[in-house]
């Protein structure tokens, strides 16, 4: 009678089986979570570029009313969400000679954007919280300036 050598093989299949696997499925999860993390980063940049492109637009529209106006205080009031991907941010008005840079930047990590915009006022430094803010044309500031403020 001949011995019986094909026991081994269906254990060294399964094990084999297991491991390949084990391998594939934590590759897939570390890769899916790799790219979860860039979409989101994706998604909260898009987010502060869209906050940003915003009140850029806010502050040149105002630059250009406060010229045709007898110089009275001016502001318009904008809501933009409190967080972006589940992030708060912070907006930053940074004055450049006739080249203003508004910085929106997130308060959870360590990303941020920057939005430039021409201006003929002239710009005061200010910053705000995200959320309801008001874009101002302050005639009590020597010399009267645009900024930013919370509401």
């Amino acid at each position: 009678m001949r011995g019986d050598t094909r026991a081994i093989s269906p254990a060294v299949t399964q094990a084999l089986t297991i491991g390949i696997s084990t391998i594939l499925i934590t590759g897939l999860l570390v890769g899916g979570s790799t790219f979860v993390d860039a979409k989101q980063d994706s998604t909260v940049r898009q987010g502060l570029q869209d906050v940003g492109s915003g009140v850029a637009s806010d502050l040149v529209r105002l630059d250009q009313f406060s010229r045709t106006s007898d110089r009275s205080t001016i502001s318009f009031i904008s809501d933009y969400p409190d967080r972006v991907g589940s992030e708060g941010y912070e907006i930053r008005l940074v004055p450049d000679s006739g080249v203003t840079k508004i910085y929106v930047n997130s308060t959870s990590s360590e990303l941020w954007t920057v939005v430039r915009f021409a201006n003929t006022q002239d710009v005061c430094a200010s910053s705000v919280s995200g959320g309801q803010i008001a874009v101002v044309y302050d005639t009590t500031e020597s010399p009267s300036c645009l900024e930013v403020r919370e509401v």
